[in-house]
């Protein structure tokens, strides 16, 4: 009985490597994405500060802070959808790596699948990840833009006192 690897054996060992290469391409480019989202946030967060600075204008500061947080909201989400693709990437590769024999303490050992994560993770000290990291910048950009429209909103209010009788009309 001959033992020798078949040709069968090297293109199928050949097809779970093109499979997990593809898989790590996914997973780091949903990381990419993320990371993106991030960054669109803060460069609107900088705008913000800008259009708050240039105009003193509680109205425009509320507005741009309005599409500050639609995007943190969205970037939260995002981040949450693809920590579920990376789940999903990981058990693929995992599998991959057990197919192609690398499951081994030789050569690959102590990489686990990563834990689920939900959106309470970021508001724990202890749960620490670059997902959860991602999640916490996301807040973050999303509290600060709240900040910067109730201190414009404060300091107009100071400023000028509403007069309930002319807003009425008297």
């Amino acid at each position: 009985m001959d033992t020798a690897p078949s040709v069968m054996d090297h293109l199928e060992s050949e097809s779970v490597r093109v499979a997990m290469d593809e898989a790590w391409r996914d997973h780091h480019h949903a990381r990419d994405q993320t990371w993106k989202a991030v960054q669109m946030e803060a460069v609107l967060a900088a705008g913000m500060v800008g259009v708050d600075a240039q105009h003193h204008s509680a109205i425009a500061t509320t507005l741009m802070a309005v599409l500050v947080v639609f995007s943190a909201v969205s970037g939260i989400l995002i981040s949450l959808h693809h920590r579920r693709v990376e789940r999903r990437k990981f058990k693929h590769i995992l599998n991959r790596e057990k197919a192609l024999g690398l499951r081994h303490p030789d050569l690959i050992w102590g990489v686990k699948l990563p834990k689920k994560m939900r959106l309470r993770d970021a508001f724990i000290p202890s749960v620490t990840s670059t997902a959860v990291f991602i999640v916490r910048l996301h807040l973050a950009i999303l509290f600060f833009a709240l900040v910067v429209a109730g201190a414009r909103w404060f300091e107009s209010a100071a400023k000028q006192p509403p007069d309930l009788f002319v807003a009425i009309g008297r």
